[in-house]
């Protein structure tokens, strides 16, 4: 299908979810605006290419606009032709046209038999907010529809999340444990879960879940059983070998084997294990024959083992083989959002610990946890609940006064250091002993210097300055109109 010389350009995926674009003359005027939202164009010729980019992509969001291109709507057709391949090839991927004053109802009537989903007026005086409210719309539709569908993972996890970093990583788990047989590397500082998200891969992996779930910490095998730890050994093998001895890799087979702190493995015993991998045989101390063994082997670690290697601490080999899929959970600090979870969570867990149970929590409480929980992520915070737990006397109600006393020290130090400086509360004294200052002056007066330092501070305009103060574009174009700041914003 040819495009006539129109232009179609394509999204690179920086934010959430990807935009499509056929780009016209008239509607250039939109480029600027989607490119402040954070969205990059390149020019594609053909609808092949297009497809193929979708394809390879898995766009959310396709915006179709043709018709705009001039009075009349016979551009129409072409877009209606678009859209029934996009929609009868990929399914997923949500169509929005943006259509002009002529486009008639039944015109539109046909576009949503084909599978558009959303349309917005060029013509409208509020065009620009009005499209960014319906990808928005959109993709917060397509995200709640992901986050439905790790649900299953949350409850096989027991990790209870809200943050999208965090959902997003339980769904690759969930793809990761269908992959029944290859090695998993998970990531991530001491406390944020890496057993638990490894018992529920083992869980969730159709193959392996009937099978045994066995851990060891590579940091506690060291010495000369360390070998046996892990392959096994023959009765005599050495002195205290009273009895023959399965190790970790026989008596997981068929299961999952979860290697905790590998970065800690001796050096002399991963070669040893590179070759079990290679070769899926164990040769237990003493023995003379090898064993055939089935594992699937997740490694764990909170370090780079990538890093490790760059510092020649770990082998090149063993990493490249236990490195087809690698997990990272973030730290609780990147995803505070999940402390007030967390807290409830953990308050019903320790609930025994209490003579009366807790009914509410204080939401100052929240906020001190949120600047207080550090480099012991979720295992931290559990203490720190459990600590407040076993030392609560009384009332349903867990409040401030209820955390241990480093957390109140803490924010105390915290709370002299955000109090107002000295300067402004000088100059807000003044204002107020200034007969004619009102309230709403000094107001007024605040949030004009706010607006100004944020604008020459930042250097931002338009939507990126409104994001950036956590206002819509109308509210803040009327706000710099009113301080006569338009030439700034």
């Amino acid at each position: 299908m040819s495009l006539e010389g129109e232009g179609l350009f394509c999204e690179t995926k920086r934010q959430e979810g990807v935009v499509v674009e056929l780009v016209p003359a008239r509607i250039s005027r939109i480029m600027p605006y989607l490119s402040e939202l954070g969205y990059d164009f390149f020019h594609i010729s053909s609808i092949e290419h297009l497809l193929k980019f979708i394809e390879h992509s898995h766009p959310k969001i396709t915006i179709l606009a043709s018709c705009v291109a001039s009075d009349k709507c016979k551009d129409f057709k072409t877009d209606l032709e678009i859209a029934k391949l996009i929609n009868e090839k990929y399914p997923d991927c949500n169509l929005l046209f943006i259509i002009n004053s002529n486009v008639n109802i039944d015109t539109c009537i046909q576009a949503i038999d084909i599978g558009v989903c959303r349309f917005v007026n060029i013509d409208d005086p509020q065009f620009e907010d009005l499209l960014d409210e319906q990808i928005h719309q959109i993709l917060s539709r397509k995200n709640s529809q992901e986050s439905e569908a790790t649900d299953y993972v949350a409850e096989q996890t027991g990790i209870t999340t809200q943050s999208s970093i965090m959902l997003e990583l339980l769904g690759r788990a969930r793809k990761a444990a269908n992959i029944c047989d290859v090695p998993i590397i998970i990531e991530g500082e001491s406390g944020t879960g890496k057993q638990l998200l490894a018992q529920a891969i083992h869980k969730m992996d159709p193959k392996r879940k009937a099978k045994p779930f066995l851990s060891i910490n590579c940091a506690s095998i060291t010495g000369t059983l360390a070998e046996s730890e892990l392959f096994g050994h023959k009765k005599g093998a050495f002195t205290g070998a009273t009895e023959d001895r399965l190790g970790y890799f026989r008596s997981a087979n068929g299961g999952t084997l979860l290697l905790d702190e590998i970065s800690e493995l001796e050096p002399r015993l991963q070669p040893k294990l590179l070759r079990v991998l290679q070769e899926n045989k164990v040769l237990p101390v003493g023995d003379d024959r090898e064993y055939p063994v089935d594992v699937r082997i997740i490694a764990a670690s909170n370090k780079s083992l990538a890093g490790e290697v760059a510092e020649n601490r770990f082998r090149l080999d063993l990493y490249q083989r236990l490195n087809v899929i690698k997990l990272h959970i973030p730290p609780l600090r990147e995803r505070v959002e999940d402390i007030p979870l967390l807290v409830q969570y953990f308050i019903k867990k320790y609930k025994h610990y209490c003579n009366e149970e807790i009914k509410m929590v204080d939401p100052a409480v929240y906020a001190i946890l949120k600047r207080a929980v550090g480099k012991g992520n979720v295992r931290e915070l559990e203490n720190i609940i459990r600590q407040t737990l076993a030392f609560k006397t009384s009332g349903t109600v867990l409040s401030v006064s209820d955390l241990p006393n480093h957390l109140l020290y803490l924010s105390d130090r915290q709370n002299e250091h955000n109090a107002i400086p000295a300067e402004l509360r000088d100059y807000l004294i003044r204002q107020i002993n200034h007969n004619g200052k009102t309230f709403s002056d000094m107001i007024r007066k605040f949030e004009a210097s706010v607006l100004t330092t944020a604008i020459k501070h930042t250097g931002l305009r338009g939507t990126k300055l409104a994001r950036k103060l956590g206002l819509n574009r109308r509210t803040l174009y009327n706000k710099l109109k009113r301080y006569r700041l338009l030439d700034y914003g």
